[in-house]
């Protein structure tokens, strides 16, 4: 015989067959709207790689025909005229040099500049971190206090539950005649007091 609970009168097993009769309608209509999302998500997802690539390929288009023009009437001249060349060439070979240094200077810069950036950020982090300690550590500091103090109450609180834990098992009140219904409880007691009241008429 199963043991019913003081609230629901049903015993546990009852219980547990309940839950999941009344959570299963729910978990169906969660899987369903879960799926519905994904799917409304994966078309969304779908028309803009669509939309993006059509864009894509028009603004490539569009760029090719433009540029094609200009392109063959280079290669043309390139071609046809040789002094063109030449000249591309001699510009190339005399600035070569000074395009070096061009960009080693601007290379050379750019790191003094991040360098100088970077040390000024750590200084300056630093410094609002060191104020961020002077009020954070106070606040850490009495949040343990308070923390230590409610685990203390709670270590106590729970010596006292396991003590009059074993008390009860002591006396014979056990965890599974606490589980039993309170009307089946009275019951019992009024069929004890009657049997009583018999034996001594």
């Amino acid at each position: 015989m199963s043991l019913k609970g003081p609230i629901l009168h049903h015993s546990a097993d009852e219980i547990e067959r309940f839950t999941e009769q009344k959570l299963e309608p729910v978990a169906e209509t969660i899987r369903e709207k879960s799926m519905r999302i994904y799917e409304a998500m994966e078309n969304i997802i779908n028309y803009v790689n669509g939309v993006v690539r059509s864009l894509y390929i028009q603004a490539f288009h569009f760029i090719r025909v433009a540029t094609e023009p200009i392109y063959f009437t280079l290669k043309s001249f390139w071609d046809s005229f040789p002094p063109f060349r030449w000249f591309i060439y001699t510009i190339v070979s005399f600035n070569a040099i000074p395009f070096a240094i061009f960009a080693g200077w601007g290379l050379l810069t750019c790191g003094l500049v991040f360098a100088l950036a970077g040390i000024a950020i750590m200084i300056a982090q630093s410094f609002f971190t060191i104020v961020g300690f002077i009020v954070f550590l106070p606040m850490v500091v009495i949040l343990v206090l308070v923390a230590f103090v409610c685990v203390t109450f709670m270590t106590l609180a729970w010596f006292g539950f396991k003590i009059s834990g074993s008390v009860q098992n002591f006396i014979g009140i056990t965890s599974q005649e606490l589980a039993v219904d309170l009307k089946g409880i009275t019951k019992g007691m009024k069929d004890v007091v009657t049997k009583r009241s018999n034996y001594i008429i």
